[in-house]
């Protein structure tokens, strides 16, 4: 059919690694200890989108709230060519510093998961990201770590 777009992705970056267990009400942040936070480089092909996916495979210290989250936030590098967005957030005032850019809603089942959401890169060259536990229980860690893989993606004729 004429005038159809399919999706065109980027490669996948695992902006965040944290290997230890992530309190409820907790969020990741620079020098947390066990966590790798990498930058998302968007600055070659500029994606207006990503798909941003949360893994948690070692489960929970018991069920999550029902309707909990876990909240992504983002700050951008680079902004002016150069500088990054500062201040970075820190162990408690990240809803205060950073971009909330979207959630992944849980359910209240013990077990591990894998949760994708989409959000907005509209504007952003380089970014780095954070997570803040809000599903009531703690996200265990006993050998994998807890992940957010970002993938750009924009659409283009077919």
């Amino acid at each position: 059919m004429a005038n159809e777009l399919k999706m065109v992705f980027a490669s996948s970056t695992t902006v965040i690694s944290h290997a230890a267990a992530l309190a409820s009400g907790a969020n990741t942040y620079t020098g947390l200890t066990g966590l790798t936070n990498t930058q998302l480089d968007n600055s070659t092909n500029l994606y207006p989108w990503a798909r941003a996916v949360l893994g948690v495979p070692d489960t929970f210290a018991a069920a999550p709230t029902a309707g909990g989250t876990f909240d992504l936030y983002m700050i951008q590098d680079d902004i002016d060519g150069t500088s990054d967005e500062t201040p970075e957030p820190g162990a408690s005032d990240i809803i205060y510093i950073a971009k909330w850019v979207g959630a992944w809603i849980v359910d209240n089942q013990d077990v591990a998961m894998i949760k994708p959401i989409v959000i907005s890169l509209e504007g952003v060259q380089k970014a780095r990201f954070f997570v803040t536990n809000s599903c009531g229980q703690q996200a265990s860690y006993s050998s994998n770590p807890l992940t957010v893989k970002i993938t750009p993606f924009s659409y283009m004729p077919t």
